[in-house]
C-alpha cells in the first residue's frame, strides 16, 4: 500500500484512513503484539489473549520472553534478532508457552517499524490465527504500518467485494499494484483451477461463521499460477452488518515444491525412477481390489539379477548403477502401460502383470524377461552379460494381499535360483522347502554348542600304488530329531546366514586336535585338507585366526591344506591373492577345488601360490561317456604338471574312471571307489592299525 504523510492538523483524513486498520488489529485472527524499541510490550490484541491466556495487564511492560518455552536454544534467538536487525523482519516456526504452561507451536512473523530517519521505534509480532481488536486512536498509525509491513499479503474489500486496499506483500506476490487492484473484485486473481462449487462452499462458510481458510490456487499478473494459503474474515459494524472482508494469504509455492519432492522421494526409486516398495504396496493393493471386483487374476514377478554383485564389485558402483538403469528400462519395455515395474532395492525388481488369462501366459512373459536380460549390456567400453531368476505367484490362487504375494513370489524366485531354472511358479511345496530351510537355519546356530557336529575324513590315494597321500576333512551334522542332514543341504544355509564362519573355525580346531592325537600315536599321517568358503574370505582376521588355531596345537602349517573352490578364488582375485600368499608364507599348502566347474581362467593359475589342483567330479563322472570331458581332463592334468602342481581327481566311483585317470597320469584319486568319508576310528583301522 502507498505510504502518505499527513499533517497533524488533518485529523479527519487521518481518522478516515486509520479506522480500518484499528478494526484489522482488533479483529485479526492472528495474535498481534507490539513492543517499543527496548522490546517492552506496549500493545496486544484479543487474539493474543485468547491464544496465550495472558491478560493485557499481565504482559504490558514485560518482554516477549514470558512466552519462551525453552524448546529453542539461545542461538535460535541470536539468529532471529540478527535477521530482524539486518532485514527488518523475520518469520518462522517457533514453540512458545501459554500462561497455563502448555507448550504450543506458532508461525511467527516479526517486523521492525522505523521512523523517518530509519531508526527502529517499534517491533510488531504476528502469530497464529488472526482476529481484529479495537485500540485507541493513538495506536492507529502503528496499526497502519503493521498492515503495510506484514509479510502476508492482505486485501481489504467492501461488502460488494470491491478491493479497497492491499499491502506491499500483496503487490510482491501477485504483481498487481494497489492502483491496479483497487475497484476490482478478487476474481482478478482467479486461476480457473477451482470450480464454481468450490467458491459456493467457501462463501457459505464465510457467511455462516465469518471466517474461512484453506489452500487455493491463484494467478499472478504475469499469468503464473501459484498456490497460497488464504484466510478470509468478515468485519461488521455495531449493528452486526457486514462492512468489509479481509483476505490474508501466504505464497506456499516453495512448500508445495518441497511436498511434491518429498512425495516423489517417498514413492519412487531415485536411481531408476521406478516405483519403490511403498508405492508398489499401494499399486498392488489397488490391483487386488480391481481384480476382485472384476473377477480377474494377475501375476506378481519377483526378479533377482544373477551375477550383478560380481559386476558391481569388479567395475564399481557407478557402472553398477548405470546397469540397473538399463535393466529397469528393459523390464519396462516388456510390460504394458497399465502394468507395474518396481524396484525393491539392490538388484531386486517386482513386476505386477494385470489381466492374465492363465498361468501359462505368466510363464511366457517370464521367458521374455529372461531373454531380454540375457542380451548384452553395452556399458562404456564393456559388454556385460547378466541373467535373472524369477519367482511368479498368481492372484488370487497364491495370495490376496501385498505381503503374501511378495513373500510367495520371493520364495519362488529363491527356488528358481536353487534349481537354476530361470523362473519358477509358486506352489505349496516351496513353502515346505522354505520352512525346512528356516528350521535348519535355527537349529544350525546351536549345532556346535550341542555337540551335533562331527568330522569324517575321506582318503586321497596315489592313483598307481593306492597308498594314502592325503585326506579331506568333511563336516557332518547329526540332529536328534531331523537325523543326518546332508551337507549339500546345510552348507549353503550356513554360507548364506554367515554361520559358516563359526563352523569353519570349529572344523579347523577339530582337525588340529585329531591330527595331534594321531601324531601322538605315531601314525604316519599325511596332510589334511580343510575347506574354506568364500564367506570366510570376507573376515579381516582370517589368516591370523587360522594361524593361531594351528599354533595352539602341536600341528604344523605344512600338515594343513587350505582348500578353496575355483569360483570363490576367481570372483574377487585382487583381494583373494594376497590372503593366499599370506597362507603360503606361513607354510600352508593351497589347493583349488572344483577346477573347471565354470569359472576356469587358466591364465590366472600362474598367479596363484597353489600346490594342488582338484578336478571337478563332473568331468570325472563323464570320462567314459563324453569324449570332450576326456580332452578337458587331460588338458587340466597336463597344464597342472607343467606348473609343477599335483592333481587330485575327486568323485572316482568306477574302475573304468580310475583306469582312464591312470592313463592320463593323474597323481591322486579320491572317491567312493577308494573309500567313502569315514570316522577317525574307521580310518585308523583301514590305513594304519595292523599295517
Amino acid at each position: 500500500m502507498n505510504r502518505h504523510t499527513y499533517s497533524l492538523d488533518d485529523h479527519t483524513s487521518q481518522d478516515d484512513l486509520i479506522l480500518p486498520y484499528a478494526r484489522i488489529f482488533h479483529n485479526s485472527q492472528e495474535a498481534i503484539m507490539v513492543t517499543d524499541r527496548y522490546s517492552k510490550i506496549i500493545s496486544i490484541n484479543p487474539a493474543f489473549i485468547a491464544i496465550t491466556g495472558y491478560a493485557e495487564s499481565e504482559v504490558i511492560g514485560r518482554t516477549p520472553s514470558l512466552l519462551k518455552s525453552d524448546v529453542q536454544d539461545a542461538d535460535f534467538y541470536v539468529s532471529m534478532w540478527a535477521s530482524i536487525h539486518r532485514d527488518g523482519k523475520w518469520q518462522g516456526e517457533i514453540w512458545n508457552k501459554r500462561k497455563n504452561g502448555e507448550i504450543y507451536p506458532e508461525w511467527l512473523s516479526i517486523n521492525s517499524v522505523k521512523d523517518e530517519n530509519g531508526v527502529p521505534i517499534n517491533y510488531v509480532g504476528m502469530f497464529s490465527d488472526m482476529t481484529n481488536r479495537k485500540n485507541t486512536i493513538s495506536k492507529l498509525r502503528l496499526h497502519a504500518q503493521v498492515f503495510s509491513n506484514a509479510s502476508e499479503g492482505i486485501m481489504i474489500t467492501d461488502k460488494q467485494l470491491r478491493i479497497l486496499a492491499v499491502n506491499q506483500a500483496f503487490t510482491t506476490m501477485t504483481g498487481f499494484t494497489e492502483q491496479e487492484a483497487s475497484g476490482h473484485t478478487p476474481a482478478l486473481l482467479h486461476s480457473g483451477i477451482q470450480n464454481q462449487y468450490f467458491y459456493i462452499k467457501m462463501w457459505e462458510r464465510i457467511h455462516s461463521t465469518g471466517f474461512w481458510q484453506g489452500e487455493i490456487w491463484n494467478k499472478r499478473k504475469n499469468g503464473e499460477i501459484y498456490p497460497e494459503w488464504l484466510s478470509i474474515s468478515t468485519l461488521r459494524d455495531d449493528n452486526g452488518l457486514i462492512t468489509n472482508y479481509i483476505g490474508m494469504f501466504t505464497d506456499i509455492t516453495e512448500r508445495k515444491r518441497s511436498e511434491e519432492h518429498l512425495k516423489y522421494l517417498a514413492h519412487y526409486d531415485t536411481l531408476t525412477g521406478l516405483p519403490n516398495r511403498t508405492l508398489l504396496n499401494e499399486l498392488l493393493n489397488e490391483a487386488t481390489t480391481q481384480a476382485a471386483r472384476t473377477n480377474r487374476q494377475f501375476a506378481v514377478y519377483f526378479i533377482d539379477l544373477d551375477r550383478f554383485k560380481m559386476v558391481n564389485d569388479s567395475l564399481g558402483h557407478n557402472i553398477g548403477d548405470k546397469l540397473l538403469q538399463q535393466v529397469a528400462s528393459r523390464l519396462s519395455s516388456v510390460v504394458a502401460k497399465n502394468d507395474t515395474v518396481a524396484r525393491l532395492g539392490g538388484d531386486e525388481f517386482v513386476i505386477v502383470l494385470r489381466d492374465l488369462q492363465a498361468s501359462t501366459q505368466a510363464t511366457d512373459i517370464a521367458k521374455q524377461i529372461i531373454d531380454r536380460i540375457k542380451q548384452p549390456f553395452l556399458m562404456e567400453d564393456n559388454e556385460l552379460y547378466l541373467d535373472a531368476s524369477i519367482g511368479i505367484c498368481m492372484y488370487p490362487a497364491h495370495g490376496n494381499d501385498f505381503d503374501t504375494l511378495i513373500k510367495h513370489a520371493d520364495l519362488a524366485m529363491y527356488e528358481a535360483k536353487l534349481q537354476n531354472s530361470g523362473y519358477q511358479l509358486f506352489n505349496s511345496d516351496i513353502i515346505d522347502t522354505f520352512n525346512r530351510k528356516l528350521d535348519l537355519e535355527n537349529e544350525l546356530r546351536w549345532a556346535i554348542a550341542r555337540n551335533q557336529m562331527f568330522l569324517h575324513y575321506q582318503p586321497q590315494v596315489n592313483a598307481e600304488s593306492c597308498r594314502m597321500e592325503g585326506m579331506e576333512a568333511l563336516v557332518r551334522w547329526n540332529h536328534p530329531t531331523l537325523g543326518q542332514v546332508p551337507p549339500g543341504e546345510f552348507i549353503p544355509i550356513a554360507e548364506e546366514s554367515g554361520i559358516i564362519m563359526d563352523i569353519g573355525k570349529w572344523v579347523l580346531k577339530e582337525v588340529c586336535v585329531q591330527l595331534s592325537r594321531w601324531l601322538a600315536d605315531s601314525f604316519d599321517v599325511p596332510s589334511i585338507a580343510v575347506n574354506l568358503s568364500a564367506r570366510q574370505f570376507m573376515a579381516p582376521d582370517l589368516v591370523s585366526s587360522i594361524r593361531d588355531i594351528v599354533r595352539g596345537t602341536s600341528c604344523s602349517p605344512q600338515q594343513i591344506v587350505i582348500e578353496i573352490t575355483e569360483s570363490s578364488s576367481m570372483n574377487d582375485i585382487e583381494s583373494v591373492l594376497p590372503i593366499l600368499h599370506e597362507f603360503k608364507s606361513l607354510g600352508f599348502q593351497i589347493a583349488i577345488d572344483d577346477f573347471g566347474k565354470g569359472y576356469s581362467a587358466l591364465g590366472y593359475m600362474k598367479q596363484f601360490p597353489i600346490d594342488i589342483l582338484k578336478i571337478d567330479k563332473s568331468f570325472v563322472q563323464e570320462l567314459i561317456s563324453d569324449s570332450k570331458s576326456v580332452v578337458i581332463t587331460k588338458t587340466i592334468i597336463d597344464m597342472a604338471h607343467g606348473l609343477n602342481l599335483k592333481v587330485i581327481a575327486e568323485g572316482v566311483e568306477t574302475t573304468d574312471q580310475l583306469d582312464c585317470l591312470r592313463k592320463m597320469a593323474c597323481d591322486i584319486v579320491q572317491g567312493y571307489l577308494i573309500d567313502p568319508p569315514m570316522s577317525p576310528d574307521r580310518l585308523e583301522s583301514r590305513y594304519w592299525i595292523g599295517v
